[in-house]
């Protein structure tokens, strides 16, 4: 049951939110095996689709914090919202590099995209996650 819920059907949501989580869970997690379980010649494609299922991973996660979370825990319940933020920033950041990926790959008429652009997009996704940090932190100084 979520803690202190007035919704008559509180505990379905509850049950709702914890099958989809651990649905989520096992889907990302069995992504991230597959793509290491491939051969070498990882393309920029492939990394980008695992980097997603990474940061889904800890979204899933958070997911699963706040379920279990008490009333009064202050730290915990911050912890749990910094997870949760920096997942859904790398996972938006991630999947719009994977449509800039595929727009360069369709309209440039090329085989693959270079493994620079991967390097470039998870730079660029960490220095982001870094900031959505910092920048509070810096307003509060």
């Amino acid at each position: 049951m979520i803690p202190g819920s007035n919704l008559p059907h509180a505990s379905l949501l509850f049950n709702l939110d914890l099958i989809s989580t651990i649905l989520s869970t096992v889907a990302s997690v069995w992504m991230i095996y597959s793509c290491f379980k491939l051969p070498s010649p990882k393309n920029t494609s492939l990394k980008l689709i695992m980097a997603v299922a990474i940061a889904d991973l800890f979204y899933s996660i958070a997911n699963i914090m706040s379920n279990f979370q008490t009333p009064g825990n202050d730290d915990f319940c911050i912890f749990e919202a910094y997870i949760r933020q920096a997942a859904f920033l790398l996972s938006m950041f991630f999947s719009t590099m994977i449509a800039i990926a595929s727009y360069k790959i369709s309209a440039l008429q090329i085989n693959s995209t270079r493994n620079s652009f991967f390097a470039y997009s998870l730079m660029v996704g960490v220095l982001l996650c870094l900031l959505q940090f910092a920048i509070p932190y810096l307003l509060s100084l």
